[in-house]
């Protein structure tokens, strides 16, 4: 029996260079935290004293990766927010969403989870 691909690893860590020129670029180092199997983990740490903001990044991310782009009502981009332990704040870029042919959701979603830590003021 012939093994299945995982694809998923191979597409995040072709894409790893560039977001981490991206990142450096904008003032944070980029550092994987996962497995790559299921989506893309990534910590953003401030590595000067003002890097642009949080949205900014995401954002140049996105144009990078082509990603689906989500807005609120009066058009600013929307990420899904949270604070994770240790004061992280965490956004999700889906790249995709999974659905088979029935239009149920599967889990072949492919996206990214990135952690913002705090910055010392």
């Amino acid at each position: 029996m012939k093994k299945k691909i995982k694809s998923k690893p191979i597409f995040y860590a072709v894409c790893l260079p560039e977001l981490q020129r991206i990142a450096i670029d904008s003032g944070y180092n980029l550092l994987v935290h996962g497995s790559m199997s299921r989506d893309l983990d990534l910590v953003c740490v401030a590595w000067i004293d003002k890097p642009i903001g949080h949205y900014e990044l995401l954002e140049k991310f996105r144009n990078y990766l082509g990603a689906m782009k989500s807005t609120t009502p009066d058009g600013k981009p929307y990420y899904s927010h949270s604070v994770l332990g240790g004061g992280r704040d965490s956004y999700i870029i889906h790249l995709n969403y999974g659905y088979n042919s029935f239009g149920e959701h599967t889990d072949d979603s492919w996206y990214l989870d990135i952690s913002f830590t705090p910055q010392i003021k």
